[in-house]
Formats: C-alpha cells, sequence, structure tokens
C-alpha cells in the first residue's frame, strides 16, 4: 500500500515556476519558427538528419510518406494541415491561437521534453487528428520524458488519426485467414489500404504499432496499424503539471489517451476533459509485469466527462492501475452505456481527495487508504434527479444532482466516516454545489428513501474490512488464550 500512496511522489515533476524556456513560441507571429514551403525540401533534411529542433510543416509525416486521411470506401488523401513539429530534449513554451496540430517525435531522443501551455488556443478545425500528438516507435521507451506544464487558460481541442495499415503490401495473403468469409472481399480488392506500406518501409515508420484482436476484425479493420485517438495521445509516458487551467475537448473519440502511463502531478492545477469516448484512458492492456498502463491523479481539480451526444465511453479507464492521490475528481461514464466512472481491470485505488463517479456499472475499488460510499441501484437515477444520502444519524453525508442518468454512485472523501447510510431522492435543498456536487448545503427537506445499506445487507468496503480483520483475529488470538489457560488451571487442579 505504501508503495502505491508514493507511487507519483517517486516520479519525478518540474513546477511550471521553474521552468525556463528555451524555445517561446507565440501562434499568432510564428515568424521566427522556420517553416518548410515545400515537401522535397523536408525530405531531403529529414534523410540527412538535419532538421531543426523545432520547425513547421503542412502536412504530418510518419516517417516513410505524408500521412493520409485512410477511407475504404473512397480514395485516401494526404492529411493537411499546419503542423508545429517538435523533436528534441528542450522547454517550450506555447502562447496564442493555433489552428492546426503539434507534433512531438522522441525517437531517438534522450532528456526532458517540457511543454508549456501558457494561455493557448489550439484546434485541429475540421481535420481528425490530435491537436498534440506525441510519438515513438516503442511505447516502453524510457530515456525521453514529455511533460505537459500548464500555466493561465488553455483550450485544446480535436481529436482521432484514423487507423493507417501497417500489413506489408507484400505479405498481405499471410492475413487472409485473419478475415471472415463476409470481409474477405474487401481485403482483397483493396490490396492500397491494407498494405499501405512494404516490409522495408515498416521499419522506418516513427509510430507505435498496435495489435489488432483478431476476433474482432472487419472491414477496414487492419491487423497491424498506427492510430492516435485523442485530443491528446501519447505513444510513451506523458506528465502533466503545472498550476493553470486545461480545458480538453474531443470531436470525435477520446479526450486524452495513452499507450503507457499517464500522469497528473503536483497536486496543482485544474482540468477538464469533455469526450466522445473514454475521457482518459491508457490503452494499452496489461501483458505482463513490464507493461505500463497506470493513471496516476493529484491535482487541484479534475472533470473527466463523456459528451452526452456520444454512444458510450467511460470517464476515466486505466489498463494498469488507477490511483487518486489527491484533488476534486468528477468522472461522469456515458449515461446508457455499461461504462463506468471509475474503471480498471487491475486495480482502483482512492488514497486522497474528494471523489465522485457516475456510471452504469461498477468497478470494485481496492484496497484504499481512504475510505469510500459505492452505491449500486437496480433502477436508473434520472438526469437532474437530486439525491441525497444521510448516515445513521440523519447527518448528510453529500448531495449530488447529475446532468444524465446513471446506477451507480461513488463518492469519497478524506473525512468520509458512516456505518449505515440511506439514499433519497428528490425534494428541496440550498447550498453550494460544483459539477453536482453540494459541498455547503444550508438545508434539505422532503424525498424519498430508494436505498438503505441495513436493507441490503450491503458489504462495509475496504477500510472497514480491515478493521473487521483485525478484530476477528484478536478475537481468536483472546479465545486461544483463555482455552489455553482453562486447560492449565484444569490440569493444576487434576494434579
Amino acid at each position: 500500500m505504501k508503495i502505491i500512496i508514493k507511487f507519483s511522489i517517486i516520479i519525478l515533476f518540474i513546477f511550471f515556476i521553474n521552468v525556463k524556456a528555451d524555445y517561446k513560441i507565440n501562434f499568432d507571429n510564428l515568424n521566427n519558427v522556420f517553416e518548410y514551403e515545400n515537401y522535397n525540401d523536408f525530405i531531403k533534411d529529414y534523410k540527412a538528419n538535419k532538421l531543426p529542433k523545432v520547425y513547421i510543416t503542412n502536412f504530418l509525416f510518419d516517417g516513410v510518406s505524408k500521412v493520409k486521411n485512410m477511407d475504404l470506401d473512397k480514395q485516401s488523401e494526404d492529411i493537411i494541415i499546419k503542423v508545429l513539429n517538435i523533436n528534441s530534449a528542450d522547454n517550450y513554451e506555447l502562447t496564442g491561437t493555433f489552428k492546426g496540430m503539434i507534433s512531438v517525435n522522441t525517437n531517438n531522443v534522450n532528456g526532458e521534453i517540457n511543454i508549456i501551455l501558457n494561455g493557448v488556443n489550439i484546434n485541429t478545425d475540421s481535420k481528425k487528428v490530435p491537436a498534440i500528438y506525441i510519438y515513438n516507435k516503442n511505447i516502453n521507451y524510457l530515456d525521453c520524458k514529455v511533460t505537459i506544464t500548464i500555466g493561465r487558460e488553455n483550450y485544446i481541442e480535436g481529436g482521432r488519426l484514423k487507423k493507417v495499415s501497417l500489413m506489408p503490401s507484400n505479405e498481405l495473403t499471410k492475413y487472409e485467414e485473419y478475415y471472415s468469409k463476409k470481409n474477405i472481399d474487401n481485403y482483397r480488392n483493396n490490396p492500397n489500404y491494407y498494405g499501405v506500406y512494404t516490409s522495408k518501409e515498416l521499419e522506418s515508420i516513427l509510430f507505435a504499432r498496435v495489435e489488432a484482436d483478431k476476433k474482432g476484425l472487419k472491414d477496414g479493420d487492419p491487423y497491424y496499424f498506427y492510430k492516435a485517438s485523442g485530443v491528446i495521445s501519447s505513444d510513451i509516458d506523458l506528465s502533466f503539471n503545472g498550476d493553470g487551467y486545461l480545458k480538453v475537448v474531443s470531436k470525435n473519440n477520446e479526450g486524452i489517451e495513452s499507450k503507457a502511463n499517464l500522469s497528473f502531478l503536483g497536486g496543482k492545477g485544474d482540468y477538464e476533459i469533455i469526450s466522445y469516448e473514454d475521457a482518459l484512458n491508457t490503452t494499452t492492456e496489461k501483458i505482463d509485469d513490464s507493461t505500463r498502463n497506470d493513471i496516476v491523479i493529484d491535482v487541484n481539480s479534475l472533470v473527466a466527462k463523456i459528451n452526452l451526444k456520444a454512444k458510450e465511453g467511460d470517464a476515466i479507464d486505466s489498463n494498469g492501475k488507477l490511483i487518486i492521490n489527491g484533488g476534486n475528481i468528477y468522472a461522469f461514464a456515458h449515461p446508457t452505456s455499461e461504462d463506468t466512472g471509475l474503471d480498471s481491470p487491475i486495480g482502483i485505488y482512492l488514497n486522497g481527495g474528494t471523489i465522485i463517479a457516475t456510471g452504469n456499472k461498477a468497478d470494485e475499488i481496492d484496497d484504499s487508504s481512504q475510505k469510500y460510499l459505492y452505491i449500486k441501484l437496480d433502477d436508473s437515477i434520472e438526469e437532474n434527479s437530486l439525491v441525497v444520502v444521510k448516515d445513521q444519524n440523519n447527518k448528510i453525508i453529500f448531495a449530488y444532482k447529475g446532468d444524465r442518468t446513471y446506477k451507480t454512485l461513488l463518492y469519497s472523501s478524506p473525512n468520509l466516516d458512516y456505518k449505515s447510510y440511506k439514499v433519497y431522492s428528490g425534494g428541496e435543498i440550498k447550498g453550494k454545489e460544483t459539477n453536482g456536487l453540494y459541498t455547503n448545503i444550508d438545508s434539505y427537506r422532503g424525498g424519498k428513501i430508494i436505498y438503505s445499506s441495513d436493507d441490503n445487507n450491503e458489504p462495509i468496503n475496504s477500510t472497514d474490512k480491515s478493521i473487521i480483520i483485525y478484530i476477528i483475529v484478536l478475537v481468536i488470538v483472546l479465545m486461544g488464550f483463555i482455552i489455553s489457560s482453562y486447560i492449565k488451571s484444569k490440569k493444576e487442579e487434576e494434579f
């Protein structure tokens, strides 16, 4: 437990106030940043290893060619977008408004890349690409550390780079067996879509390779591919810190995603992520103990929620551990899909902060150091419905009015203390609320009891389990002592 709690402390991080920029880039005036006017000049410098540390292109380069917007049903076209390219270990301070994307090449880079967002507004416009894309061939690459430091107010909108096949064009027949009869014709008839590169060219691809699940392959799914799902996407570990504000809005997919660890550190900073799929996500499934796919959160506040127009989505989805060490955390999953506010197959650890999360299924909370309350209902709570939870002394634990329906409600805070509780729906409340959670309640009346932990024989959460186990062990020891003393006294009497 101590190792888990201190996980984020062990990670070194840079505070915003201590960062000195090597490059100051104002998007409102890019005259001081070199721009490639044509592709041929870029390729010449790329092959000669003479690219500037920071430069602008009108395309995204994947190591072989311009990235295309791959489409099975029509001719794929180059993605034309202004790109600020970063490829060295330095500090980059960004300000101003930018229609385009930021590309960060970490291949063969040693050291720290710190991107300081100090009052930016970045929008990819109509292009379906990440606003910030940090890439590397190797998702376990540790020689380069990337940190995004937030200062002032920052707004970023965009998201998603469609799958680009990494199946060798000269070896496509090897993969025919992976496609069902229903999809094999498209696979055979579209070699330019499934076989974009030769096996030799694939050695030069700069982005991480993803392997598909054979069982889920369908039209448009290559077996190997690269892609980026978020507004901010990273192939390697990505950390955030700073004391500013960052709002991330996804146009069609995830919010912030990483194929390795994702960390929000420092105990400062305010984040708001709104997405069409998972708001925060580490996408790599656990293979062995070397897999890097944890999410660690220690902030001032973080809102992660799914757009109500979306089809599905967890609020915070970690394929590794999900560790919350501090901050006001609001995690709201999709209102109707089988998703949850906090999702992890490995373990969820609540070690600090005030946390509220809603969804329609419940992942178990592991051996957390902070007490929590997890309400699991048979019927949905409708949007804009007031829910009030009272303890055994009729004292209000918390109250919440959400903008979406849900069946599960998780609440945790440092001062949480209860033995049993009742859930009330409706009534009249006066007080101060933030993101639906009432932090200060002046008065509450009315309401109807819809759930009682006593009536449902609800299991006590992990913090209480530890106490119960301790009591049971103590009772067993005492009973052993009593029995031993009794036997000893009997023997003495017989003697």
